[in-house]
């Protein structure tokens, strides 16, 4: 080979892998009803109608405390493509549709029986599908379910149900799927992932596996979450037999909810947000295939958090909607062709007016290097020692806007829950916070 070929040729296969990068949403709750005077219209309209007629409702933002109203979920799309137009995906972790969805519309639309509620609830996830298609023409985007995303009520997706079916197609198309079936029975399916070789994205409906869950709807008492664990585990097992490494997203994430627990009517009371039997499966499941579940995906707590679990990672994204108090935020997360996590940059909209501006970036926030255990272990022990990165962290946690109910030492439950993914672990942690704690008063 020519000497100057030779070296071109060694030049272009020792530089570093170049980095692609993928959009992520989570727990839009989009709101068709926040102009009452447009539901019968969208009610009586199809779909790719509604954008039209939402045009000629408000175009104020929503206040806090309330869903993602028709100029919010269109700002969050339109500066989302700004700012990453060339996102080999999109991954929306769950919860497409408005807080209390069917006493809202009983109390605002003129025909409001159960068939009518249906279909509004349909055309309204074709609507939000129209619009993520749109926003990424010709690039799939993964959808799972949250404990909202069903026409029965919270936390009662009814499997093989009327809402799985009248979404399936939604979700299939958007995803690319070929085959929906397990979508229509669990909520869940298994895909290639589009940018990276070997590697498969698993999307789980892990409402399933809330203690909140009940099938209200259905006449099965079968044990869903059983049936999902069993599903992923035959979908591990087929990822591990054609030697493709995972990625899985989901709604629900494990582990503590530090939220209920602080707020626990008996104090001292741990609530998680899987149920133990589940999680403890889970955890062996993973453990039967190590190394191969790279990282998870959730959403649902609308804060920005995440939690570690020896070699493994969930990333936890904050929430579109601000009906808890916060910022409603975006994020873009970067990777490698093997499929590592290298950084993620997050966005929101401060005291929801535009524009939208980079909140932080991880890699420049903390100087750590991937989205990965070490990474997350190493800021969990940084929080956990340092004040200032305590408080730090907090103001992201929250978005950049920290409820005045939100100190230091408030914050130490919500802390412990992120690194300490079962009940025993995370009492520890919350015992020895409460030692330091009395040690620095009486000294």
């Amino acid at each position: 080979m020519h000497p100057i070929k030779y070296a071109l040729f060694v030049l272009l296969t020792t530089l570093p892998a170049a980095a692609a990068d993928f959009l992520w949403l989570s727990d839009i709750h989009f709101d068709p009803l926040a102009t009452p005077a447009l539901v019968d219209k969208l009610a009586a309209a199809e779909p790719a109608q509604w954008a039209d007629i939402l045009a000629g409702g408000s175009t104020k933002f929503p206040a806090y405390g309330s869903d993602s109203s028709w100029p919010l979920f269109s700002s969050v799309l339109s500066a989302s493509a700004k700012t990453a137009p060339n996102a080999a995906f999109t991954i929306v972790t769950g919860d497409l549709l408005v807080h209390h969805f069917r006493e809202h519309f009983d109390a605002i639309a003129t025909s409001h029986d159960d068939a009518a509620f249906r279909a509004f609830v349909r055309k309204s996830v074709e609507f939000v599908a129209l619009q993520l298609k749109q926003r990424s023409p010709g690039k799939p985007v993964f959808v799972t379910l949250g404990n909202n995303d069903d026409e029965c009520g919270d936390y009662a997706i009814q499997p093989d149900g009327p809402y799985l079916h009248d979404t399936a197609k939604f979700v299939g198309d958007l995803a690319g799927l070929s085959n929906t079936d397990s979508y229509m029975q669990l909520g869940s399916y298994s895909v290639l992932n589009p940018a990276i070789k070997h590697q498969r994205i698993i999307v789980l409906n892990t409402v399933f596996f809330s203690p909140r869950y009940a099938n209200r709807c259905g006449q099965s008492s079968a044990d869903t979450g059983e049936q999902l664990l069993n599903w992923l585990a035959k979908e591990l097992d087929s990822a591990k037999a054609h030697h493709e490494k995972v990625w899985l997203v989901y709604h629900i994430p494990p582990g503590v909810d530090g939220f209920a627990t602080t707020h626990a009517k008996v104090p001292g009371t741990v609530t998680l947000l899987w149920k133990g039997s589940y999680l403890n499966k889970f955890l062996a499941l993973l453990d039967q295939y190590p190394g191969m579940v790279g990282a998870n995906f959730a959403g649902h707590l609308h804060v920005d958090d995440f939690r570690v679990f020896g070699q493994r990672i969930v990333v936890v994204a904050p929430s579109v909607s601000p009906i808890t108090g916060q910022n409603p935020t975006f994020r873009t997360v970067s990777f490698d062709p093997h499929g590592n996590l290298k950084d993620q940059s997050t966005y929101y909209l401060k005291d929801l007016a535009e524009p939208w501006r980079l909140e932080y970036d991880f890699d420049k926030e903390w100087h750590l290097k991937g989205l990965n255990a070490q990474s997350y272990s190493s800021l969990f022990t940084r929080i956990d020692n340092s004040p200032e990165t305590a408080t730090r962290w907090m103001t992201l946690y929250s978005t950049s806007k920290v409820p005045s109910s939100l100190t230091l030492d408030t914050f130490r439950p919500l802390f412990c829950a992120e690194g300490n993914i079962t009940a025993p672990a995370y009492q520890t942690c919350t015992a020895a916070s409460k030692e330091t704690n009395h040690a620095k008063t009486t000294n």
